[in-house]
C-alpha cells in the first residue's frame, strides 16, 4: 500500500511539474507491485506529459497487449453534443424562405398603402390645345415611383442574399454544422468555467457567517474586573464642567425667551404652524394628523438659523421615536431647509414627507393584504411616483374597478389668494369610468387600508344594488306585489343588502355583493339562486334587475313545484303559441296535470312581478314541436280568483303550502264544472245563477271546513219540464242549489286519470209531494238521498271530471220521481219494501212461501232495468223473469204498475203449473210453455190425449172498474186425433162450474185464485183418457224451459233464466180504472189487451 501511495505521488508530480527524471521513473516503475500480473517493457521518453504505461504495470480493467508505443496510436477527438440540430432554435431553410416571403407580402401592402395616401395632383391646362410631352412631371407620380422602386430594390437585395446563402448551404452544410457544434461546445465550456468561479465565490461569501474570531479572554476579564484596560489608549481630553441645576434652568429660560421673542415678533409663521408650544429650550410645532417637530436656536440673533431637535408622527400606525437611520436622513435636510427657507420651508419639507410616508404605509398595508389573507388575488396594488393604485375585484370579468390615492397640488379655486398646500386625494374609477358624484372620506389620521378598501367597495355595492332596485321598480310597474328594501350600514359592504319580496314567497331574497371578490350572492341558497348567481357573475354586461326579477319568479315557481310534486301533480310543457294566454308581463309559467282531471284539463300558473295568476286551461293531446319535444296546445283558459293571505287573515306574502294547492285544486274543479255546466245551461236556456267569491288561501284551514265551490242556483221547472210532457207538474220548489265537492278518492289516482266529482243538490219539496218515498228513506243513509223533517231533499251526484252532468242531474231527479211512484204502487198493493234506493228496489210480494223481487236500475238512469226473482231456485216467477224484465223496460209510463199487478195475478197459476209438471215429470206427458207473462200454452202428450190449450189473462171494463180473469180455451191443432169420448167429456167440462171458476160452453173463466182449482179439475179430466200406447211418447221439453219445442207459434222466451229482447210490436197504453172488485182484492185491476201481429199474438195487461 505504501508503494502504491508513493507511486501515485510521483505520478502526480510528474504530470504536474514535469521535473522528475526519466531514470527515476523507470526505477520506481520496476519496483511497483501491480495488481494484474504481467509486466511490460519500459517505455521510452514521452513529451508533453503523455502518460506512461510501465512494462510491469498490471491494469485493473483486463489484459493489455503491447502494440507499440503510445506515439504511434492515432488520437480520437471527443464526441461533441449536436442536440442543437433537433432543438427549437434550429430553423430550416424552408422556414427562412417562408418568413422572407411573408415579409415581402406585408411590405408590398405597406408600399401600396403609402402610395394610396399620396394625393393626386391635377395638371395645369395647356394653352392653344398643346398636348404635354411624354416626360412625367407630377410630383405625386414621382413620389409613388420612388416608393415602389425602393421596395423593389430592397426586396431584390433580400432575395439575392437568400439565393447566395442557399447556394452556399448546399455545398458547405456539413462543415457549417460542425462549426456550429464546436461553437455550442465552446459556449458550454465557457459557461461552466464562469459558473464554477461564481460558485466558489458564493461558498466563500456564505462561509463568512461561520467564521468565529479568536476571543480575547484576558482582555475581556481585565476590562470586566477593573473597568479599564491598559491596552486602551488615553486621548487626553479634558471633560467640560457639569452645569449646576441653577445654571441649567437659567440656560433653558434664556432659550425659551429667545424662541418666544423670535417667533412672536420676528418670524412669519406658516398658516399650518400656528399651533406651537415653547418649553425646555425648544419650540414644539403641532400639525394635527401629520407631525410634531421640535426646533431650537443657538443665540439671540434673529438671523441665526433654527436647528432641528426631534420629530414625532401624529398619525397611526407610526413609530414612537425616530430610529437612527431615519434621523440621520432627515436631520441634515431639515437643518438645511431651516437655514435656507426658515419655518415655511421646514413645513413644506415635512408636509410632503408625511404625505409620501402615509402613502407608503398604505401601500405596504395593501401589499400585505394582497399577499396574505382573504384578499389574495382579489386586489392588485401598484405604487408609482407617490401614487397608490389599487384594483379591487380583480377576478370579475368586464371593465376594471380601481381607486387611486395620491397627492394633489391643493390649488384653490379662482379668485382665492390662499397659497396652495398639497394634500392627499382619492380618485375612484368604476368599470373604467371615474366616479365624481361620490365623496370618499378616508381617515388620514388612522391609516387603515382595509377600511379604505371596504368603504370604496361598500359604496360600489350600494350603487350597484340601488341600480338593481330601480330597475326592479321600473319592471314591476305600479300594480305590483314586489317589495324591495335596500339597507346600508354607513357604507360598509357587509351592511349593503337588497331584500326582494314577492307574494307567494316563504322568505324574501337577500341580494348582496361579496366584499372580496365582488360576486353577487343571493340567499337563502337554492338551485334557482345558484343558477342566477352564475349568470350574474359570468357576464359583466348582464341586466341585474331582469335576472333578479326572473330569479324571484323562479323561486316562487320552485316552491309551487315542490308542493305540487307532493300532491302528484305532473308538469308538462306548453307550445310556444300558447304563451299569449299568460300575457307578456309574466316571467315564468307552469302547467300541471292533476290526479282525476284527465288529459284534457290542467291547472296553470304564471309568475310575474305583479303576483301569480292561476288558470284552468283546456289542452290538446301531446304532439312534437319543431325541436322534437312533446308539447300541448291550450284551447281555452279561465282564471281562478283567489287572495293569498297569512294565517291571521292579513293580506301579505305567504309561502305556498300543500293546503293552499289543495284549495286551488278545488277551486279549479269548481271552475271547470261551472264552465261545462254553464255551457249546457245556456244551450238549453235554463235559468241559472252563479255566486262567485275569491278564494282565500291561508294555508291553515283544513279541507273539511272549506267549501270547495260557490253554489249554483237553477230553475227547477226549466230543468225538469220537457216539450213532450206538458202534463208534468213540479214537485219541488223552483230554486235548486248545487255544490261541487271535488273529486273523490283523488289520492289513489295518478295524474292524467279521470276521477268522479261529487255534486251535492239541495231542493225543497212541495207540500204533500214524495210523501211515501220520504217515509221509506228517512232512516237510510246509503242511498245518496236524504230527506229532513221540513221537506228538504239532499242528494249526491257523481260524474266524471270535465263532463257535462246536467242531463245526469235531470235523470236523477226523474229517477226520484219514478221511485216515489213505484213505492206508492207497491204500498197500495200491500207489498213490503225491503230496499229502496235509486239504484235498487227490493220488495216482498208473497208471505207464504216468501217470494221477493229485486230491481236494479242503471247508474246513469238511462240503462235497462235488471230483474232478479228470489229465491232463485224456487220462485215460480223465474219462469217469466225475462218477460217481466221486458215489460219493465218498455216505453209505457205504467210499465212498473203493470209489472206489480202481474205478480199476484200469475203467482197461483205458476204454482199449479209447477205442481202439474212435477206430477207428469215421470211420463213427460205435460208441457207448460210461456208465450208472455200473461199468455201460456198447456200441451198434453201421449200416453195422454195430444191436445193443446191456451191460457190468457183477459180484462173486462165495467164502468170505472176493470176485472181481470184467466181464460182457458182449447187451441186448434189441425190433424190431431182424439180418443173416443173426448169431445163429449170436454164439452161437458166446459159447461161445469167449480170453485171460483165456471165454464162458457167452449172455454172457462177463472179469477187469480180459481185458476188453480180449474187447472186441477181439468188435469183430472185429461188423465181419465190415459191409454197404454205401443209407441213411446214424444220427448217433452224440460220443465225448466219456458219456450216451445215446436216451430209454431213462436214464444216470448226460450229460457226462464235467459233474457230476451222486447218485442217491437208490444205496446202498453194507459187506461183509467177503478179499484179492483172485492172478489180479487190483491189481483190486477185492468184487463189485458191483445192483438194479432204477423201470425203472433201478444197479450198485455193494461193497468192504471
Amino acid at each position: 500500500m505504501e508503494q502504491q501511495t508513493s507511486a501515485g505521488s510521483l505520478g502526480l508530480k510528474k504530470d504536474g511539474t514535469n521535473v522528475q527524471t526519466h531514470e527515476s521513473k523507470g526505477a520506481v516503475g520496476q519496483q511497483l507491485a501491480h495488481t494484474n500480473g504481467a509486466s511490460h517493457d519500459q517505455n521510452g521518453g514521452h513529451a508533453n506529459g503523455t502518460p506512461v504505461s510501465p512494462s510491469n504495470m498490471h491494469l485493473s480493467n483486463g489484459d493489455h497487449s503491447h502494440s507499440g508505443s503510445a506515439a504511434d496510436a492515432p488520437s480520437v477527438p471527443p464526441q461533441l453534443d449536436d442536440s442543437w440540430r433537433h432543438g427549437p432554435s434550429n430553423k430550416s431553410m424552408g422556414k427562412l424562405i417562408d418568413r422572407l416571403t411573408q415579409q415581402t407580402y406585408h411590405d408590398l401592402n405597406d408600399t401600396l398603402a403609402k402610395m394610396s395616401e399620396i394625393p393626386q395632383q391635377q395638371d395645369a391646362p395647356q394653352t392653344n390645345g398643346l398636348v404635354p410631352g411624354q416626360q412625367d412631371t407630377s410630383q405625386a407620380s414621382l413620389k409613388k415611383k420612388e416608393i415602389l422602386m425602393t421596395f423593389l430594390n430592397d426586396t431584390r437585395d433580400r432575395f439575392t442574399k437568400m439565393a447566395v446563402l442557399s447556394d452556399w448551404a448546399r455545398n458547405n452544410a456539413s462543415e457549417m454544422a460542425q462549426l456550429i457544434t464546436v461553437k455550442v461546445w465552446q459556449d458550454a465550456q465557457r459557461a461552466a468555467h464562469a459558473n464554477a468561479a461564481y460558485s466558489i465565490g458564493e461558498i466563500k461569501r456564505k462561509m463568512i457567517d461561520f467564521k468565529v474570531p479568536a476571543p480575547n479572554i484576558e482582555g475581556a476579564m481585565e476590562l470586566l474586573a477593573t473597568g479599564k484596560a491598559s491596552w486602551i489608549p488615553d486621548l487626553g481630553y479634558i471633560p467640560p464642567k457639569r452645569l449646576t441645576p441653577q445654571q441649567l434652568l437659567k440656560t433653558l429660560k434664556d432659550m425659551n425667551f429667545a424662541l418666544a421673542t423670535r417667533l412672536n415678533l420676528h418670524e412669519d409663521l406658516p398658516p399650518h404652524m400656528q399651533d406651537f408650544q415653547i418649553a425646555d429650550g425648544r419650540a414644539t410645532f403641532h400639525v394635527p394628523g401629520e407631525f410634531q417637530v421640535d426646533i431650537a436656536v443657538a443665540d439671540e440673533d434673529t438671523s441665526s438659523p433654527f436647528y432641528f431637535i426631534d420629530l414625532r408622527f401624529d398619525f397611526s400606525p407610526s413609530p414612537v421615536d425616530l430610529h437612527d437611520q431615519l434621523r440621520a436622513h432627515l436631520e441634515p435636510r431639515i437643518n438645511a431647509t431651516l437655514a435656507k427657507d426658515g419655518l415655511k420651508g421646514c413645513y413644506d419639507f415635512l408636509h410632503n414627507f408625511i404625505l409620501t410616508h402615509k402613502i407608503s404605509v398604505l401601500a405596504e398595508q395593501a401589499r400585505q393584504l394582497a399577499r396574505y389573507g382573504k384578499w389574495v388575488e382579489c386586489i392588485k396594488p401598484e405604487y408609482l411616483r407617490r401614487t397608490l393604485v389599487v384594483q379591487y375585484w380583480a377576478t370579475l370579468p368586464g371593465p376594471k374597478n380601481w381607486f387611486e390615492i395620491g397627492i394633489e397640488s391643493g390649488r384653490p379655486k379662482r379668485g382665492s389668494r390662499v397659497a396652495p398646500t398639497p394634500q392627499l386625494s382619492v380618485r375612484w374609477f368604476r368599470r373604467g369610468n371615474e366616479v365624481k358624484d361620490e365623496q370618499l372620506e378616508f381617515d388620514w389620521s388612522s391609516l387603515d387600508f382595509e377600511a379604505c378598501l371596504l368603504q370604496v367597495i361598500g359604496k360600489h355595492c350600494a350603487g350597484k344594488l340601488g341600480a338593481a332596485q330601480n330597475g326592479l321598480k321600473a319592471l314591476s310597474g305600479l300594480s305590483s306585489d314586489l317589495k324591495t328594501n335596500l339597507t346600508m350600514d354607513n357604507g360598509a359592504s357587509q351592511g349593503a343588502r337588497l331584500k326582494v319580496e314577492l307574494s307567494g314567497m316563504r322568505a324574501p331574497l337577500t341580494v348582496q355583493l361579496e366584499q372580496t371578490t365582488g360576486q353577487l350572492i343571493i340567499s337563502p341558497s337554492s338551485a334557482v339562486t345558484r343558477t342566477c348567481e352564475r349568470t350574474l357573475n359570468a357576464d359583466a354586461n348582464v341586466d341585474v334587475s331582469r335576472v333578479l326579477a326572473s330569479c324571484t319568479c323562479q323561486t316562487v315557481q320552485e316552491q309551487v313545484r315542490k308542493q305540487a310534486e307532493m300532491l302528484d301533480w305532473q308538469e308538462f310543457r306548453s307550445s310556444a303559441n300558447s304563451r299569449g294566454v299568460f300575457g307578456p308581463e309574466k316571467w315564468q309559467r307552469s302547467i300541471f296535470l292533476l290526479p282525476g282531471w284527465g288529459q284534457n284539463w290542467a291547472l296553470a300558473v304564471s309568475f310575474g312581478l305583479g303576483g301569480q295568476s292561476w288558470l284552468v286551461v283546456q289542452v290538446t293531446a301531446p304532439h312534437a314541436d319543431e325541436r322534437g319535444r312533446q308539447v300541448r296546445d291550450i284551447k281555452s283558459a279561465s282564471p281562478i280568483s283567489f287572495e293569498l293571505k297569512t294565517t291571521d287573515g292579513s293580506s301579505q306574502a305567504a309561502g305556498y303550502t300543500k293546503a293552499m294547492l289543495l284549495q286551488l285544486e278545488r277551486s279549479g274543479m269548481a271552475e271547470v264544472s261551472r264552465n261545462v255546466f254553464s255551457q249546457d245551461l245556456d244551450a238549453l236556456h235554463i235559468e241559472h245563477d252563479f255566486e262567485r267569491e275569491p278564494a282565500s288561501l291561508t294555508g291553515a284551514a283544513s279541507s273539511s271546513t272549506i267549501r270547495s265551490s260557490e253554489p249554483v242556483f237553477l230553475h227547477f221547472s226549466s230543468l225538469m219540464r220537457t216539450t213532450n210532457d206538458r202534463k208534468w207538474k213540479r214537485w219541488a220548489a223552483d230554486i235548486v242549489r248545487l255544490f261541487n265537492h271535488g273529486i273523490e278518492g283523488s289520492e289513489a289516482l295518478a295524474a292524467g286519470e279521470v276521477g268522479n266529482v261529487r255534486h251535492d243538490v239541495r231542493l225543497s219539496l212541495e207540500p204533500g209531494k214524495l210523501k211515501r218515498l220520504r217515509q221509506t228513506l228517512t232512516r237510510s243513509r246509503e242511498t245518496g238521498i236524504t230527506f229532513n223533517g221540513t221537506g228538504g231533499l239532499a242528494m249526491q251526484l257523481r260524474t266524471p271530471f270535465g263532463e257535462s252532468f246536467l242531463e245526469r242531474l235531470r235523470r236523477r231527479l226523474q229517477s226520484i220521481e219514478r221511485l216515489d211512484r213505484d213505492v206508492t204502487v207497491l204500498q197500495r198493493l200491500g207489498f213490503h219494501c225491503t230496499t229502496v234506493t235509486l239504484s235498487r228496489l227490493a220488495f216482498t210480494y208473497s208471505g207464504v212461501p216468501p217470494l221477493s223481487a229485486q230491481l236494479t236500475f242503471a247508474a246513469d238512469g238511462n240503462g235497462p232495468v235488471q230483474l232478479k226473482m228470489e229465491p232463485t231456485d224456487s220462485n215460480p216467477h223465474c219462469r217469466v223473469r225475462v218477460s217481466l224484465e221486458q215489460l219493465l223496460n218498455s216505453k209505457d209510463t205504467n210499465a212498473f204498475e203493470n209489472f206489480a199487478h202481474i205478480l199476484p195475478l200469475t203467482l197461483p197459476f205458476l204454482k199449479e203449473a209447477e205442481r202439474l209438471e212435477a206430477a207428469h215429470a215421470s211420463k213427460r206427458s205435460l208441457a207448460v210453455r210461456t208465450r208472455s207473462s200473461t199468455w201460456y200454452t198447456i200441451a198434453y202428450k201421449a200416453p195422454l190425449p195430444a191436445c193443446t190449450f191456451d191460457l190468457r189473462a183477459r180484462g173486462r171494463q165495467q164502468g170505472n172498474t176493470t176485472s181481470v180473469k184467466w181464460h182457458l180455451a182449447e187451441a186448434k191443432t189441425p190433424g190431431s186425433t182424439k180418443p173416443e169420448g173426448w169431445k163429449e167429456a170436454i164439452d161437458k167440462f166446459w159447461h161445469q162450474k167449480g170453485d171460483r171458476w165456471f165454464g162458457l160452453g167452449d172455454s172457462l173463466i177463472a179469477d187469480s185464485q180459481g185458476i188453480e182449482a180449474a187447472l186441477k179439475d181439468f188435469d183430472g179430466l185429461v188423465q181419465t183418457f190415459e191409454s197404454a200406447a205401443d209407441n213411446p211418447p214424444e220427448q217433452a221439453a224440460p220443465t225448466t224451459t219456458s219456450g216451445p219445442t215446436t216451430a209454431p207459434p213462436p214464444t216470448a222466451a226460450s229460457d226462464a233464466n235467459q233474457p230476451q229482447p222486447a218485442k217491437p210490436n208490444q205496446q202498453l197504453s194507459q187506461a183509467p180504472a177503478k179499484p179492483a172488485s172485492s172478489d180479487h182484492p190483491a189481483g190486477p185491476k185492468q184487463a189485458a189487451a191483445h192483438k194479432e201481429s204477423q201470425g203472433q199474438r201478444n197479450d198485455v195487461i193494461e193497468l192504471d
